[in-house]
Order: C-alpha cells, then structure tokens, then sequence
C-alpha cells in the first residue's frame, strides 16, 4: 500500500489495491477490510433519508430551520463518511485522499455545529434574549475554529480533538438543563448525555486501534477498532435524533413564566445581599 493508507499498522490483510473510479464502485460487491466501514455508514444514510423527515411534528412546530439544521447534521456524516472509505484508494493519489478525508471531517463538522443547533437553543431558550444571543455566538465561533483544526489536523488524535471546544460547550449546557434555569425536554437528559458520551468513546477506541492492537491481524475484516467506531457513533445519532426531536415540539410548546420568576427572584436576592 501508499505510504498515505498505512495509516493503522495492526491491519495486515484485507486491502483494496489502488483502483480506478469504477474500480471502487464495484468494491461494493466484494468483502475487503473497508466493507463494514462503508456499509455501516451507507445503510444508515437512506434510512435516515426516508425516515428522518416524516418524524419531524412539522404541524407542531413553530420554525422550519432548526428542524432542517437537524436533518442535514444528522445525515452530512455518513455522506462524508460513505465517500471516503468507498474512494480512498482511487487512484488520484495522495493528495485525492486527503480531499476526501477533509470531506469526511467536514461532514462530521456538520453534525457538531448545524446538527447541535437545536440542542444548544432549547438548553437555553428560557434565558434572557441577550444570554442566548451570547451562548449561540460563541457556539458558532468554536464551531468554526474546529472547522479551520478539522480540515488542516494531521493525526487521529488532532482531528478528534478538533471539536473539543464545542464538546466542551455542549457539557456546560447539559449542565445548565439540568438546573432550573435550563431548558429542553427533561425526558431526553439521558439521550443528551448519550450523543456526546458514546462519540467520544467510539473515538477514543478508534484512535487507540483497539482491539486489533492486542490481537494483531486478527480483525483485518471486522470488529477492528474502526468498526466498533462506527457503529457506536451511529447509535450516538440515535439519541441525538430522539432528544432533538422531543427538544423541537418542547420549545413549540414551552412556558418560561416560571424561569422567569425565578430569574427575578434570584436578581432581587443578589440586590438584597449587596445591600
């Protein structure tokens, strides 16, 4: 293989040689050591095509765009994802490949930024204009900070650790629903925790190449770290899916009277006490 695919050194067999734009096409149709990558990202790319629309309440929501933010960060993904363990060894060389892989990081940015939209303005959509106005802002601003770390990372650690900065943001704001001035549907605080907590896992053990580092040679063609990686980060959308979702009718629907009243009674303490 190319000095540029040697990239996970306890892989020994199982590669597609480098091949033309068909060539790749028809590797669809054979098992290689790229075939539960590829499958276990095109699968869910139709399922969430024909499934993803129609379980939007649209008749129950009050704005189109959030709910389109979640469709296109929900899918962009897999797209990059399918795209580039299907093409990376076409022929086109080093450079094509690294094309690819910034397509593939840029799909996961989709779904880190315009995908975590509607979470970050339900967790704050009780707070004053002005507060959710700063919290959107920044959260923007780390989301394109880790677009620029994305596209110019050179290992699996740096582009993981891209999206730290909104990772870290999405914490704070778990945090936030779970005191009284957050908002959100509190049904689905277990799924909030769950998007970011199970892709953190799943990248941490495809950065590790676990399992294959202890049974080299062993899991060339499945259960190999990548593998495991991609079908925990598959059921990470899953719970984001279902929070965003009960996230969306509950802002149609939510009455903030009460965080306001306890927004004012906390103002009017804090004046007492200066007093």
């Amino acid at each position: 293989m190319p000095p540029h695919l040697q990239f996970n050194p306890y892989i020994f067999t199982g590669y597609r040689p480098l091949l033309t734009f068909w060539g790749c096409i028809n590797s669809l149709f054979y098992i290689h050591n790229e075939t539960i990558n590829i499958l276990t990202h095109g699968i869910p790319i139709v399922y969430m095509v024909l499934n993803f629309p129609s379980a939007i309440p649209w008749k129950d929501l009050d704005s189109w765009f959030l709910p389109w933010c979640h469709i296109v960060g929900a899918i962009c993904p897999w797209v990059g994802s399918f795209v580039y363990h299907l093409f990376m060894n076409f022929e086109g060389g080093e450079s094509f490949y690294y094309r690819l892989l910034q397509l593939d990081m840029f799909g996961i940015w989709m779904s880190q930024s315009f995908g975590a939209l509607p979470m970050v303005s339900a967790s704050v959509f009780c707070l004053p204009w002005a507060c959710r106005c700063l919290v959107m802002l920044s959260y923007c601003l780390l989301s394109v900070w880790g677009l620029y770390k994305a596209l110019t990372a050179w290992s699996p650690w740096e582009r993981r650790l891209c999206f730290s900065m909104p990772f870290i943001m999405r914490i704070f704001l778990c945090g936030l629903r779970y005191t009284s001035l957050g908002g959100g549907d509190p049904n689905m605080f277990h799924h909030i925790i769950l998007q970011d907590a199970v892709s953190a896992v799943g990248g941490a053990i495809g950065a590790m190449h676990i399992p294959e580092k202890w049974f080299p040679g062993t899991v060339d063609l499945y259960l190999n770290s990548h593998n495991i990686m991609h079908v925990l980060v598959v059921t990470a959308v899953y719970s984001m899916h279902r929070a965003t979702v009960s996230d969306l009718v509950w802002m149609a629907q939510a009455d903030c009277r009460h965080h306001e009243k306890r927004a004012s009674l906390l103002d009017s303490l804090g004046q007492k006490a200066e007093l």
